[in-house]
């Protein structure tokens, strides 16, 4: 009856890990949760952010950040970006909730670009990249 019990788990374990259902977390959740992470000014993001390539809008934060020499520098360049994102997003009267339909728009080499829909019609890009094995926030953008 034990080896029976055994068997079911490994068996059901399995059916999990193949179905998906094992937690990962897919490119268009991982991309919400930073993106809601940034607007919330929440700094346990910042490991998820590719700061060195990163640009939003337009504005290339990585080019500035990489001419930051200090890492205390470079530290409160972190800090003071995500305190800005949150308080740009408030400012604007953002709801991180109405940003809808996650999803991956294309994948080419190490670069993912994720999608979502904003209340305005207009949808967000988001370039994700694996930096030393990580999967990373690159860019957002407007799509045009």
């Amino acid at each position: 009856m034990e080896r029976k019990k055994i068997s079911l788990i490994a068996l059901l374990a399995a059916v999990l890990f193949i179905s998906g259902c094992t937690g990962a977390e897919t490119d268009a959740q991982f991309t919400k949760r930073v993106f809601n992470g940034l607007v919330k000014g929440n700094q346990k993001i910042q490991d998820s952010i590719d700061w060195e390539k990163f640009k939003a809008f337009g504005i290339d934060t990585g080019q500035a950040y990489s001419n930051i020499v200090s890492e205390k520098e470079r530290a409160d360049y972190r800090k003071i970006f995500l305190y800005n994102c949150a308080f740009t997003f408030r400012a604007a009267k953002g709801k991180p909730a109405v940003i809808s339909n996650w999803r991956v728009k294309s994948r080419e080499g190490d670069n993912t670009i994720v999608a979502a829909d904003t209340p305005v019609g207009k949808a967000l890009l988001f370039t994700l990249t694996f930096s030393k094995g990580k999967r990373k926030l690159a860019a957002i953008n407007w799509q045009q």
